[in-house]
C-alpha cells in the first residue's frame, strides 16, 4: 500500500474537507498548509532508563532526566518520550526529572487538559451510508460514496451512480477529470479499480485512462512483474533441458548433471524417472 499511501496523501485535502465538515460536524473558516516535517523520532537519549519489577511483581519503564536548567519545555519532552516508550514497551512508564540547579524550578510538570493525549476520535468511513453521499452535488464529496456503505453485490450500480452524478456536478471538463482520478485513486481501497476503469471508459468525455498516473504505475508494475516471471520460466527450460540432453547422452554421474544444470539431486532423478517411464 506504498504507492496508494503516497498518492493518497497529495489529494487527501481536496478530497476530505467536505467530509470534516458533514460527517465529522468540524466548523471550517479557512485552512493553512503546516509545511515543517513532524518529527517521529527524539534526537535525544534519556538520561536514565530502566525496566523495572517492583517488590509486587509489577513491571513498569523508568525514566530519568538530570535538569539543571529551569526548562519550560520540559513538560512537552517528557510527554513525548512517555508516547514513544509506551508505544515500544507497551507497558507503565513512570517519569521523574531531577533538578540540580540553584534556583528554584518553576518548570511545568502536567499538561493542561487540552493538551493532554487521551486518545483519539475514530470513524470508519464504510458505516456511513453511501445514498448520503450520492446524494450531495459537491465533486468530492460524491466520489467518497464508493468508500462508504452499500452490498457489495451493489458495487458496479454505485459507481455508474457516481460517474452520471460527476457530470451533473461538475461545470468543466478539468475538474472532472480530476476527480474521476481521485475516485479511480479511491476505487483501488476497494479492489473496484477494474469496474471502475470500464465506468470512466464509457464516459462521454475525453478522458485518456491509459495516461493516468494510477493506470500507469499498475502497468509498470505489471510489466515488471511479467518480465521477472518469464525470465525465472526461462531459467527453469533452460536448467529441464540441460538435465535431459545429459541424462540421454548417459556418460555423466547424476552429481555431475546437477552441478552443470544447478539443480538438486532430487530433482534429476525426477526427470531421470520421467525419462524411464
Amino acid at each position: 500500500m506504498g504507492d496508494i499511501d503516497r498518492i493518497f496523501k497529495q489529494n487527501i485535502g481536496d478530497i476530505f474537507l467536505p467530509f470534516l465538515e458533514k460527517y465529522l460536524g468540524l466548523s471550517i473558516k479557512s485552512t493553512s498548509e503546516i509545511k515543517d516535517k513532524v518529527q517521529t523520532t527524539i534526537e535525544r537519549e534519556p538520561d536514565f532508563l530502566k525496566r523495572i519489577i517492583d517488590q509486587q511483581g509489577q513491571e513498569f519503564i523508568l525514566q530519568m532526566e538530570f535538569q539543571t536548567n529551569d526548562d519550560p519545555e520540559m513538560v512537552y519532552r517528557m510527554a513525548e518520550y512517555k508516547a514513544i516508550l509506551q508505544r515500544k514497551y507497551k507497558i507503565p512508564v513512570r517519569q521523574f526529572v531531577i533538578y540540580l540547579g540553584i534556583s528554584k524550578p518553576s518548570m511545568r510538570t502536567t499538561l493542561t487538559i487540552e493538551e493532554q493525549i487521551t486518545g483519539f476520535t475514530l470513524k470508519n468511513i464504510s458505516d456511513f451510508p453511501a445514498d448520503t453521499a450520492l446524494n450531495s452535488d459537491i465533486p468530492e464529496e460524491i466520489i467518497l460514496a464508493i468508500l462508504m456503505d452499500y452490498k457489495k453485490a451493489d458495487a458496479e450500480a454505485v459507481i455508474k451512480k457516481i460517474t452520471l452524478k460527476l457530470q451533473k456536478a461538475t461545470k468543466d471538463d478539468t475538474r472532472l477529470k480530476s476527480t474521476l482520478q481521485h475516485l479511480l485513486m479511491l476505487s483501488r481501497l476497494r479492489n473496484l479499480e477494474t469496474v471502475t476503469t470500464e465506468k470512466i471508459k464509457k464516459m462521454p468525455i475525453t478522458y485518456d485512462i491509459t495516461k493516468d498516473g494510477l493506470y500507469l504505475e499498475g502497468l509498470e508494475k505489471g510489466e515488471q512483474k511479467g518480465l521477472k516471471e518469464g525470465e525465472g520460466i526461462g531459467i527453469e527450460k533452460s536448467r529441464r533441458q540441460i538435465t535431459i540432453n545429459a541424462l540421454k547422452l548417459g556418460k555423466l554421474s547424476i552429481e555431475d548433471i546437477a552441478e552443470m544444470a544447478e539443480v538438486d539431486l532430487a530433482y534429476v532423478l525426477e526427470i531421470k524417472k520421467q525419462l524411464e517411464a
